[in-house]
């Protein structure tokens, strides 16, 4: 603490004065102080404030587009749904047309074909009686169109 010199009615009045002065200084120096540590702390928060704003703002956009993302690829599946039954209805009319053909066409022609092989084969085995023939044709039964194997 500061020593003043007595005078004849109190302290020294330059002294009390120069000492005030100092004093008043220093207050001032600490308000400034003061002040600068309070704008540093509403320019921190208000920098805070901004980056939790706009962290805010980027994570609703990001979110709209990840819906928009996973709409489209919610459609994608769908147009692959509907693409695989499309193929499983050609897929299903090709099986039962070829099914069909088989049936009506090669089933009668096989059977026809294995009866002449079996004539063929009861002719070989009596090799005196004449060849028989398919009722259709005067020649040996053709390979050509056969679906058996040459």
């Amino acid at each position: 603490m500061e020593q003043f010199t007595y005078v004849k009615r109190g302290y020294d009045p330059e002294e009390v004065d120069k000492y005030i002065s100092t004093l008043e200084q220093v207050i001032k120096s600490y308000k400034e102080k003061d002040n600068a540590i309070k704008n540093a702390i509403i320019s921190a928060q208000m920098a805070a404030d901004n980056i939790i704003k706009n962290a805010e703002a980027q994570a609703a956009e990001y979110k709209v587009q990840l819906a928009r993302e996973l709409e489209r690829a919610r459609e994608e599946i769908e147009r692959q749904h509907m693409r695989i039954n499309a193929f499983q209805d050609v897929y299903s009319g090709l099986v039962r047309k070829y099914l069909t053909d088989i049936e009506e066409n090669d089933m009668s022609n096989l059977h026809d074909r294995l009866n002449d092989i079996d004539k063929i084969l009861g002719h070989l085995m009596n090799v005196d009686a004449p060849l028989p023939l398919h009722e259709e044709s005067t020649d040996a039964p053709s390979t050509e169109d056969s679906p058996l194997p040459n």
